[in-house]
């Protein structure tokens, strides 16, 4: 099953344009960038990431953090009634597209940075566009011809 989409600027809407630092106690002492979480809740099951960090020299880092689909289950344990889909990894340096599942409740996303940042640039994009599969296309042009072949009996038939 394949899906169809149709990726151009006018379908991406930017949701999160953040930047953080961790806490320097000394030189080598920090406190890491703690998670952030999308301020606004969302729809689309399709997001693009782009994470930057300063990258000390020697180092060769690729790996940005995860980040994971928020939303309500509807169930409660342990007083917390949050669920998360599987974590997705985003890449450093390069716009990381996420595939989440379709869901039909709205969700938001929760970012995790390396606890070696000590500073992160955040991007996020919504897509806005068309997300269909090629069985729902395939259902409604099926649909389409049954009506068809019907208004045509209908009309043969008065």
């Amino acid at each position: 099953m394949g899906r169809i989409v149709q990726f151009n600027a006018q379908n991406w809407e930017l949701i999160i344009n953040s930047s953080s630092i961790a806490g320097i106690l000394s030189e080598n002492t920090y406190i890491p960038i703690p998670p952030l979480e999308s301020a606004i809740f969302l729809e689309s099951s399709i997001i693009a990431c782009y994470v930057t960090t300063n990258i000390p020299d020697g180092k060769n880092w690729r790996w940005g953090g995860y980040c994971e689909q928020r939303f309500q289950s509807g169930l409660t344990v342990g007083g917390n009634t949050d669920a998360a889909s599987e974590p997705k990894s985003i890449y450093l340096d390069k716009i990381t597209t996420l595939f989440f599942p379709k869901i039909s409740a709205q969700y938001s996303l929760k970012f995790y940075f390396p606890k070696w940042f000590k500073s992160v640039s955040l991007q996020c994009w919504q897509y806005t566009g068309i997300d269909e599969t090629d069985e729902n296309i395939l259902l409604v042009q099926e649909f389409a011809n049954i009506n068809f072949k019907l208004d045509q009996l209908t009309a043969n038939n008065p």
